[in-house]
């Protein structure tokens, strides 16, 4: 599907290295022990990384659907329904008189 060597257009890193980055803060996190320990820049650290794969899944996800999009033919696949269907279209028009105290 995706290339983990592409670069972030944010920050110009490669997801790779991100996610290398949030390795590294769980690792620390992991190894600290207790939760006292965990300073505000590892949990600051591991949710910026977290923001920045929801964003990266994100955006892959919204590139591929616009991909499957585009190489849909909608005049081809409207033909093809329209072999199979019948199309009513009913009406109903009233014309009424205009008051002559109106004028």
């Amino acid at each position: 599907m995706a290339n983990n060597d592409k670069k972030d257009p944010k920050n110009g890193e490669s997801t790779s290295t991100a996610t290398e980055k949030l390795g590294e803060a769980l690792k620390k996190i992991i190894s600290s022990g207790s939760p006292t320990e965990i300073s505000k820049e590892i949990i600051g650290t591991v949710l910026g990384q977290a923001l920045k794969a929801k964003d990266d899944i994100t955006l892959k996800v919204s590139n591929e659907m616009i991909a499957l999009v585009q190489k849909i033919d909608f005049v081809k696949e409207f033909s093809k329904f329209a072999e199979n269907h019948k199309f009513k279209v009913t009406a109903e028009i009233e014309i009424l008189k205009k008051d002559n105290d109106n004028k």
